[in-house]
């Protein structure tokens, strides 16, 4: 029974039998006729990547497979003329980052109990795809598998005793080291990457590649967060206001947009008390993420419907925790012991 064929050669599809139900493709030495094969051909099988030839374990069906490999193709498709393999390199780390996200619910820092079948799906690269939902797993897997499709060599790389993983991409008889993952939440809100090598922090060519226009998120917030009184009661207030004008908010999700935000709290206010908490409604068996800023006994979330933060009350928070409509996710110091007066 060969239920399970690796295709590592387009020679290999002539390996598959009534039997075959799974399929394993490289993306490390990549052809682009074994992947149009079973765009076209490939209704009945689920997907694996491998990588060094070693077979993959996680599958995900057709449908995901092909929403995948379509993304992808757009994204090679919109790489710009006339870029040096250093730019295409950029200009893929960057589109990832604008297209992917991160799930809070993935991550065991902050879940007691985590669902198998999400993160299972998202470990998988054409899984992450088709829900633009990533792991860090699946996000360096991608990024390898894009530069191999356009010629450019890479691997991945642990970055740490944790295990943790990043991409190490051959250039012009070098390398850099890059690490989308920390990235993510600084390319959604505009600001200069901090894991890109050494090419960071370069105005030119994130112009050029239609990054930025005239320069990076934090030099407007430079200029419009001195302004502010820190000495105002409605602090907070004025901190959301501002930054909501110059970063575009409702395009960002909630995990990424509590990083962004305590990135801003610790370079421009690391004096004050500003706290970020995350929570979740409880919606069936999903938890669905939201953020609560607070500042001196004032509390805030931004609300995606209506495009704008709206003030909430402590007691309000309060009581729908205890009715269980809502809740916090793990290492949060939101102080649920107090009691104030209703707001």
């Amino acid at each position: 029974m060969n239920s399970i064929v690796s295709i590592n050669k387009e020679e290999d599809i002539s390996k598959i039998t009534k039997e075959t139900k799974y399929i394993n493709i490289p993306i490390d030495i990549v052809d682009n006729n074994i992947n149009n094969y079973f765009i076209i051909n490939g209704v009945d099988y689920s997907y694996s990547e491998s990588i060094n030839r070693k077979q993959g374990f996680i599958y995900t069906d057709y449908n995901m497979f092909k929403q995948g490999e379509l993304l992808i193709d757009s994204i090679i498709k919109n790489i710009p003329q006339n870029l040096s393999d250093i730019e295409k390199v950029r200009y893929i780390y960057i589109t990832l980052g604008k297209e992917l996200n991160i799930d809070i619910n993935t991550l065991s820092s902050k879940n007691e109990i985590l669902s198998l079948n999400n993160i299972t799906n998202l470990n998988n690269i054409w899984g992450a795809l088709s829900k633009k939902n990533i792991t860090r797993s699946s996000i360096v897997k991608i990024l390898l598998y894009i530069c191999s499709k356009i010629g450019i060599k890479s691997e991945v790389v642990s970055t740490d005793i944790k295990g943790n993983m990043a991409n190490k991409i051959y250039i012009n008889n070098t390398y850099i080291i890059v690490n989308l993952f920390e990235d993510i939440a600084n390319i959604k809100a505009g600001f200069s990457t901090e894991h890109f090598d050494k090419y960071n922090n370069n105005i030119e060519l994130d112009k050029k590649i239609k990054y930025i226009n005239d320069n990076y998120t934090e030099y407007f917030l430079d200029k419009e967060l001195k302004y502010i009184n820190y000495n105002d009661d409605n602090l907070l207030l004025q901190i959301l206001t501002i930054t909501e004008k110059i970063i575009n908010i409702n395009n960002i999700k909630p995990y990424e947009l509590s990083i962004i935000y305590k990135k801003i709290f610790n370079k421009y206010f690391p004096n004050q008390k500003l706290k970020i908490n995350n929570f979740y409604l409880r919606n069936n068996l999903e938890k669905e993420h939201f953020l609560v800023f607070d500042y001196n006994n004032s509390y805030y979330s931004y609300n995606y419907n209506k495009q704008k933060f709206i003030k909430l009350g402590y007691d309000y928070l309060i009581e729908n925790i205890k009715n269980k409509k809502i809740g916090l996710y793990q290492n949060e110091e939101f102080d649920i012991t107090r009691e104030r007066v209703v707001l």
